[in-house]
């Protein structure tokens, strides 16, 4: 072993005679291990939060959605949807839709909503595939009656469950004696349940040709939505867009449809990692005091290693490594003890969120290359703080060292 790191081991643990320095290299170790574990933690769990909250709105609303500027909708969608097929690369989905605002009636129970119909058959969204009750099914009864599939918070709002007959008024603009709303019976087919709160009591599915009855649409449809290979691709296809289809199409992606959300899930992001590396940056501090101590304790020691022939450099590396052996230890431990509560927590749930989140238990998402950043980050800090203690060490005359007590 090489001398200098054995010295350095010696000095931080074999004090048996220095008690103090030895609890405040505890405490240092014990500092680098909160602030590295927490940072695992919450990196992970906000990571985590903002994969959730993508995978399930993309799922729900799709990437890319093209509206339109008149009121009217879209007249000629088949035409748009060959030119997009044919000329933006990544759309690996399309799918027309029609999206307005209805009013639902059950008994005495009634709910604004927004009534939306889809291509069954080229449907993006999940939520076929979140179906709790009833199946997914939006095939008309008969001319006169739909299907719909409702949001569980809906249902429970209303009273609802499969089977049930309900009214669905669809309004197009202010309701008066001149603009009667169209009126419609539906037989609820299915709940589903995405789990984001907001959707699954707002919006209700049916079929394009019910809706386009029902909001006298005639062959018109709301607009037109795109899946993509990669979600990050959204913004660059809505620039495409607009430059080929012009007026009066109208792209948006979904990071615009629902910009409030994205932006409450990057203001919980940004400013976690910046605090909790505040405990690390104390932690730090901690590890100069130490090595401080440790240095005016060892004054004598320092002068008999000058004398015997230890240079500068060999005493400044004996306490750059105490420091280093301090960070290293607390990286380790911060890692292990990090790690473990994540992987505890992806496999027994043991905390619970309320529907304000979105989810019902902490979404957790380990990054192998963040882990790495952190502990790396973690010890060049540890490194830094060591370079004034020992410097003042390597500074020390050997004679004047030695008789210092």
């Amino acid at each position: 072993m090489n001398f200098k790191i054995f010295i350095a081991k010696r000095y931080l643990f074999a004090n048996k005679d220095s008690k103090f320095v030895s609890f405040i290299t505890y405490v240092s170790i014990l500092g680098v291990t909160l602030g590295v574990a927490a940072l695992i933690i919450a990196i992970s769990i906000m990571n985590g939060f903002e994969k959730e909250i993508k995978d399930k709105v993309a799922g729900l609303v799709s990437h890319v959605q093209i509206n339109s500027f008149q009121q009217e909708g879209l007249s000629d969608a088949d035409l748009a949807i060959e030119k997009i097929k044919s000329e933006v690369d990544g759309v690996t989905g399309i799918s027309k839709f029609i999206q307005k605002e209805a009013v639902i009636r059950y008994k005495d129970n009634i709910e604004g909503i927004l009534l939306k119909g889809i291509d069954v058959e080229n449907d993006l969204s999940t939520t076929r595939n979140k179906i709790i009750k009833g199946s997914f099914n939006l095939s008309p009864v008969d001319s006169s009656i739909g299907r719909l599939l409702i949001g569980q918070k809906l249902a429970d709002k209303l009273g609802l469950d499969t089977g049930n007959k309900v009214i669905v008024f669809g309004l197009n603009g202010i309701p008066s004696p001149l603009n009667q709303p169209k009126i419609k019976q539906f037989i609820i087919s299915g709940i589903y349940e995405t789990g984001l709160r907001d959707y699954d009591d707002l919006i209700i599915y049916t079929d394009i040709p019910s809706s386009q009855k029902l909001f006298e649409m005639g062959s018109n449809v709301s607009g037109i939505e795109l899946k993509l290979n990669d979600i990050e691709l959204a913004s660059n296809v809505v620039f495409q867009l607009k430059k080929m289809l012009g007026y009066p199409y109208y792209p948006k992606s979904l990071f615009e449809l629902y910009r409030p959300l994205f932006n409450w899930v990057d203001l919980q992001k940004a400013p976690t990692p910046i605090i909790l590396s505040l405990i690390i940056l104390v932690a730090i501090f901690n590890i100069v005091s130490t090595l401080l101590m440790l240095v005016l304790e060892k004054t004598q020691s320092i002068g008999i290693l000058k004398s015997l022939g230890v240079s500068n450099i060999g005493i400044m590396k004996i306490f750059i490594y105490d420091g280093l052996l301090i960070g290293l230890i607390g990286v380790v431990a911060g890692n292990i003890i990090g790690l473990s509560l994540c992987y505890a927590e992806l496999k027994f749930n043991f905390f619970r969120l309320p529907d304000l989140y979105y989810m019902k238990s902490v979404p957790i998402i380990i990054q192998p290359e963040i882990i790495v950043l952190i502990s790396v980050v973690s010890l060049v800090l540890c490194f830094l703080a060591t370079l004034i203690p020992s410097y003042l060490a390597s500074r020390f005359e050997p004679v004047k060292s030695m008789k210092f007590a």
